[in-house]
Order: structure tokens, then C-alpha cells, then sequence
């Protein structure tokens, strides 16, 4: 089935090879003597355009899609252009964060997601007005998709077991279609891929919520790992860690924009029964820059597998490495196998390369953003020890404002604990000045201690490369 690899997928240039035939045809008829048939024949002809493409157009369909993927406006760095032999697997998680909402499930190929094979609406049932309370909804929502996906299975099932295609068969018709530009014969292909079926729900709307909610955030975290001297665009990460939920806690524990676990997190920053600073946005950035900084010398300078690395863990893809004799990633990918190796870590880079690009592009894909304004703060340390509701009190915010900009306090301030001695913190700039009393020289209202730019996010996101 690696011959799969090899297979470039067709379908997106199906489309342009049609227009760019019905171009060839328009001009052929006006190069014809019967100018008044000619008329009559464009005529009919543009017809057929509108009936065809206009009017079908799917609107979750994003029409610059390879454009993007791309970069044909240059807003993203050449370390970070997609790699050939990765092109289909980041396309089909372009597709999930920039055409699929979260009542859509893709099914596809585990091993080669790019292949699908159906994909599964239940907006009729998430958004129906019984049964009234939504659990039940979404039960009744994941029970339709398990039974689609057993009629898939079973529709892969006949075919894998040498049967026709049954014309009649919706399922079989549509794995046939998932399979047409792939080598190898239909039954052998079936048999491969009725081990390796999976679901994918879709996450358009939740990376919109999170490009309506980075603003907040990207100024500082881009200005911290220019201080590091990284590439910027790896400050999208958290875009496929958490949408930039800063409130996210994954089922093992992983927390934060970043979602970094317990045990990692304590070798970069302060996290125990009162203060967690993998839920500070930017101190969990400085820790996102030196780790991956980290990686990036452990992995021999490469970016694919220094942020695969933020997965799986540098020995890891070391070994990976090591077993497939190459450090490219996609090579890697096509022949390595490991039981840790797994989804999740197989596909994470191409998921980061999606999400960078999508978020790049984000103005010509998501429409009526309402964008959050950026946090205009600055980074103090206490010169002393104070109790979390002293501090709070001291510094004239809001405790709702002291708990966003300093996440991190949250359980501090509701059991009134000690903040220590140099202890770093978020304020803003009247908070700062009426704090000075308590502030380390080097971060009173004298020194520039600034963490963001009030810079407009949608002109930032544009920016040109060149």
C-alpha cells in the first residue's frame, strides 16, 4: 500500500483542466466565421458555466485552496512550504480546519487520511429541536455515525472480498470514487483499508473561535520568540494544541494554550498546587520557545521533526529516524511503524503546517470574525513576598482582569496563598504604576518592560515574507 504514497491526488486540478478546456472552446468559437452562431453557442456555453460552477459551489468549500496551500502571497517563510511528499496529508488537515464544522465526521483513511470515503453530516440531529436536552442529542448523533460507519465497513468488506462494484450501493460507489486515482486494484486496496478506518470530526468552527481569540495573545508570543530567535510562525502551534483556549485541559492532564503536560512543564516553569504557569499564555510561550529550541539541536536543525518532537519527544523521533535510515519527515512517516508512533504523531506536523497556513489565509476563508484586541501588558517581578488578594487588591484591576492576564494565579488567589519573591506577573500599564512600591528596579514604570504591540491582527497576518 506504499504505492499509495506516490499517488498524487488528481481531483484538484480537475476543476481548472475543465475551465481552462471551456477557455480553449470559447475562443475556438470566435475564431469561427458564423459570428451569430457563435453568440448563440457562448451563449448556451456561459449557461452551462453558471448552471455548473456558480450555482453548485459549496460555500464550505474554500475556492484559493491550493493557492494557499501554496503560500501565492508569500506570508509565510520558505522553512515552512510545504514539503512535496507531505502535500496530501497537510491538505486533508487544511480541509478539516478550514471546510469541515464540528457536525461533520470524515471518514477516511488512518493510514492516508487524504482518502475519504464519506462524510458524515449531523447538523439534522444536533440541531433538531428534540429530544430538548442536547446529551441526548449527541447520543443519538454518535449512534447514526457508528451505523454509517458500519455500512462503510461493510461496503468495504464485499469489495475487499473480490465482489463488483454494486451500482446500487451508495457506500461501495463512493469507496470505489475514495480509491480511482490510486494504484493497485480495488479489492487490494479495500483489504488494506478496512484495517484502517477512521473519523475525523471536523474543526472549522473551533479554529475560527481560536483566530478570533489569538489576537490577544500572537503579538507577545511572536515578540518572545523573536527574542529566542525563532521563526514566528511556530507561535501557531497552540492553534492545534487547544484553538487557543487558554482554559483547556486535555483527559491526560496537558494544560494551557500549549497543553503542556505536568512532568514537562516543570522543567520550564513554576507548576504545583497553587500556581501553574502552563496557563499563563506567554510564560508558557518563553517555555514553548527554549523546548523547542531544545529539539531543534537535539534533531539536527530540522523543523518537521523538532515539532513532531513536541508529540512524540526527541529520542523518539531519533529512533524513528534512525529505523526508516532518513530525517525526512515524509519518509519517515511512509516507513516507520511503532506502536507510539502513532496517529497523533505521525500527523501532527502536517496538522501544524494546516492550522499555519489557514491562519495566514484566515481573511479569505472564515467570514464575520469578531476579532479580540490584543493585551497591551507588561512583565513585572515582585520585589518581595505578598498574599495573592493583597496583590490583587494593590493593583487596582479587576479580579476578573488580574485572572486573565494571569491565569496562572487562579488557585493562588482563591486560597489567598504567598506569591514569592520574584515572581513574574502580567499588568497592565496603570496597574504597573501603582504597583512600582512593590517591583524589582529593572521592572518599575522607569524601564521598558512592554510584552506586546498594539499591531492590527488581520495586517500582521498578511504580512509578505519578502
Amino acid at each position: 500500500m506504499k504505492k499509495i504514497i506516490n499517488a498524487v491526488s488528481k481531483r484538484s486540478t480537475r476543476n481548472v483542466l475543465g475551465s481552462l478546456a471551456m477557455m480553449t472552446l470559447v475562443i475556438a468559437l470566435f475564431n469561427s466565421a458564423s459570428f451569430p452562431v457563435v453568440v448563440a453557442q457562448i451563449k448556451k456555453i456561459q449557461k452551462m458555466i453558471l448552471d455548473g460552477v456558480v450555482f453548485s459551489h459549496d460555500p464550505e468549500v474554500v475556492y484559493h485552496r491550493e493557492e494557499i496551500l501554496n503560500d501565492y502571497q508569500n506570508r509565510i517563510s520558505d522553512e515552512f512550504s510545504i514539503p512535496a511528499n507531505l502535500r496530501d496529508r497537510v491538505g486533508f488537515w487544511f480541509d478539516i480546519y478550514t471546510r469541515y464544522d464540528s457536525n461533520k465526521k470524515v471518514v477516511h483513511h488512518a493510514m492516508y487520511p487524504w482518502i475519504v470515503f464519506k462524510v458524515i453530516d449531523i447538523s439534522h440531529i444536533i440541531n433538531a429541536e428534540t429530544p430538548k436536552a442536547r446529551w441526548m442529542r449527541n447520543m443519538k448523533a454518535d449512534d447514526f455515525v457508528d451505523e454509517e460507519i458500519k455500512k462503510i465497513k461493510q461496503a468495504m468488506k464485499s469489495l475487499a472480498d473480490g465482489q463488483d462494484v454494486d451500482d446500487e450501493n451508495p457506500y461501495q460507489v463512493a469507496i470505489a470514487k475514495a480509491f480511482e486515482n490510486v494504484e493497485g486494484s480495488l479489492q487490494e486496496n479495500a483489504q488494506d483499508a478496512l484495517k484502517n478506518i477512521r473519523s475525523q470530526t471536523g474543526q472549522k468552527n473551533f479554529f475560527a473561535e481560536g483566530v478570533e481569540v489569538s489576537p490577544l495573545y500572537l503579538s507577545g508570543m511572536e515578540e518572545i520568540f523573536r527574542n529566542h530567535k525563532l521563526p514566528v510562525e511556530l507561535t501557531r502551534i497552540p492553534f492545534v494544541e487547544s484553538s487557543f483556549n487558554r482554559h483547556a485541559v486535555s483527559k491526560v492532564g496537558a494544560s494551557g494554550i500549549w497543553q503542556f503536560m505536568d512532568y514537562t512543564g516543570k522543567s520550564f516553569m513554576t507548576v504545583n498546587d497553587h500556581i501553574d504557569e502552563r496557563n499563563s499564555p506567554f510564560k508558557a510561550t518563553d517555555a514553548a520557545a527554549r523546548l523547542l529550541k531544545e529539539n531543534h539541536m537535539i534533531l539536527k536543525r530540522s523543523w518537521p521533526m523538532a515539532i513532531t518532537a513536541w508529540n512524540h519527544g526527541p529520542s523518539g523521533i531519533r529512533r524513528a529516524a534512525k529505523a526508516a535510515e532518513s530525517e525526512d519527515l515524509g519518509v519517515i512517516i511512509a516507513n516507520y511503524q511503532s506502536k507510539t508512533f502513532d496517529f497523533a504523531s505521525s500527523n501532527f506536523y502536517c496538522e501544524f503546517l494546516a492550522a499555519l497556513y489557514a491562519e495566514k489565509y484566515h481573511e479569505q476563508i472564515y467570514k464575520d470574525l469578531q476579532y479580540e484586541k490584543t493585551l497591551d501588558l507588561h512583565t513585572v517581578k515582585l520585589a518581595r513576598a505578598i498574599s495573592a488578594k493583597e496583590l490583587l487588591r494593590r493593583s487596582g484591576l479587576a479580579k476578573e482582569d488580574f485572572v486573565m492576564y494571569n491565569p496562572d494565579l487562579k488557585k493562588a488567589l482563591d486560597r489567598n496563598v504567598a506569591i514569592p519573591s520574584g515572581f513574574s506577573l502580567m499588568v497592565d500599564t496603570p496597574a504597573r504604576l501603582v504597583l512600582k512600591s512593590l517591583l524589582t528596579k529593572d521592572t518599575r514604570a522607569d524601564e521598558d518592560t512592554k510584552i506586546t504591540q498594539n499591531d492590527d491582527f488581520e495586517s500582521t497576518s498578511a504580512i509578505s515574507k519578502n
